[in-house]
């Protein structure tokens, strides 16, 4: 993204409020340059959405799947200044849940062989994805809705046996809306894996402790560089306070309460010269008193809601690290086997998500693990047979409200600029992030781009 530059006037102290990816990225760059930071995170630990849980015996497990690319460079230098060695890199196999099987879907072999499709379709959609990998334009593309594209590029069998199923899942209603340089940046970081010898050799990312481990390696860089990092300090507003701003938080503990209903503790009032928000645009929305406009360009951004299922298994569920779920009756939409990536003898047992996208108010978002597990269980059978659900040794359920932004046609129009109005208070957050999709390399690259650009203010 393009950063509008922040205001003039100089400035002495930055808060940021919110510790995941983004917010650590921003206030390490303002903190190695000699800036006074702190940052403020609701919940009693950092990493946000690439947070993680303690198995046991010290051994970390992500509430949220990640990987990284080769192409993740942002990340990737992170770990190599900060953890070096922790970051390794693995086969990945991929798949496609069609017709009752998992189809092989990495290789253009795989897709020669991919039996939904006839083999003439087989071959208008490789080359229907060549030809948008390679394409560089983003910005007409930005215009252009990618289903109508790709109806028109790969053929009406194409879309209703591989894209319309996955455009629905992730974005549901608006799945139409969506514009074609969303998916041609997705297909863009697989551009190695689709073309010459390495097409069947994708390697991914992942540190040996988990991406917890980078989030807690940059908040100690940033208390070594003089900033602080306030955990279990949910900020529920944010006032101008004379020249500056007065950040009001809740007690401890207000983390146990749905985000935004806890009164604020009159003795924790922290004040600041700057204020950074890495918060999703809702929660932005209610944090400071927004003129009309600036507010109604905060209500027009909505997400999708990431409800996740993690399953502790005795045996392998599957061959497959990442299979995608094209069948339209099957109740998720994705599959990940963590334990086919990384080695399964590093944990206590086999590990699998259950990956879902839905509207916040779905009734997914609001059932429980077991409801999710029981609901669940019968889809799982159908991908293995030899599924049962008494062979679950433990599960976990997590929700992301503001999981996944949805972009719209014409979408680099509607992108915040990080200064905003109020002179002093800014937005950064995975709406800005575009056309690359939000991740924890773009959010660390956004953030370390925007902390940069409020420290050369000071």
């Amino acid at each position: 993204m393009s950063i509008e530059a922040a205001g003039a006037r100089g400035t002495r102290r930055v808060a940021i409020v919110g510790a995941g990816v983004l917010g650590l990225a921003a206030g390490r760059a303002l903190a190695r340059r000699g800036v006074a930071v702190d940052l403020y995170e609701r919940w009693p630990d950092v990493a946000g959405m690439a947070s993680a849980f303690d198995l046991g015996n010290g051994v970390w497990i992500d509430r949220y799947y990640h990987h990284l690319f080769q192409s993740d460079r942002e990340m990737t230098a992170l770990h190599d200044e900060l953890l070096p060695g922790e970051l390794e890199w693995h086969r990945s196999t991929v798949g496609m849940y069609a017709d009752g099987r998992i189809w092989p879907f990495v290789s253009p072999l795989d897709l020669i062989r991919y039996g939904p499709l006839a083999p003439a379709d087989r071959v208008r959609l490789g080359l229907a994805v060549l030809r948008l990998a390679r394409r560089t334009d983003w910005e007409r593309m930005d215009e252009v809705s990618a289903l109508d594209w790709l109806r028109r590029a790969c053929g009406e069998r194409a879309l209703e046996k591989v894209w319309r199923p996955l455009m629905l899942g992730k974005f549901g209603d608006d799945a139409p809306a969506i514009p074609l340089a969303w998916l041609w940046s997705k297909l863009a970081l697989r551009r190695q894996k689709l073309s010459g010898g390495g097409a069947a050799k994708e390697r991914l990312g992942y540190p040996r402790s988990s991406f917890r481990a980078i989030c807690v390696a940059l908040a100690d860089d940033i208390r070594r560089h003089g900033g602080r990092v306030h955990l279990d300090r949910e900020v529920v507003r944010v006032d101008r306070d004379g020249e500056g701003f007065a950040l009001r938080a809740a007690a401890p503990g207000a983390y146990r309460l749905p985000a935004g209903t806890a009164p604020a503790d009159g003795e924790r009032t922290a004040r600041a010269d700057a204020v950074l928000l890495t918060t999703p645009t809702h929660v932005a929305r209610r944090l400071a008193a927004w003129g009309d406009a600036y507010a109604a360009r905060l209500d027009a951004w909505t997400y999708r809601t990431a409800v996740v299922l993690l399953l502790e298994l005795r045996d392998r569920f599957s061959g497959t690290y990442w299979t995608n779920v094209v069948d339209r009756d099957m109740p998720f939409l994705g599959l990940i086997e963590h334990t086919n990536l990384v080695p399964a003898e590093r944990y206590p047992a086999r590990y699998l998500y259950v990956s879902n996208y839905v509207a916040r108010d779905d009734p997914l978002a609001r059932m429980g693990t077991d409801e999710l597990l029981r609901h669940y269980a019968p889809a799982l059978r159908r991908v293995n047979a030899r599924f049962d659900e008494r062979a679950v040794l433990r599960a976990w359920s997590f929700r992301e409200d503001a999981a996944q932004p949805v972009p719209r046609i014409g979408n680099r129009r509607r992108m915040l600029p990080l200064a905003t109005p109020i002179d002093g208070l800014y937005v950064a957050n995975t709406t800005q992030i575009y056309p690359e999709d939000r991740g924890t390399n773009y959010s660390a690259k956004l953030g370390r781009e925007v902390g940069e650009r409020l420290a050369g203010r000071t």
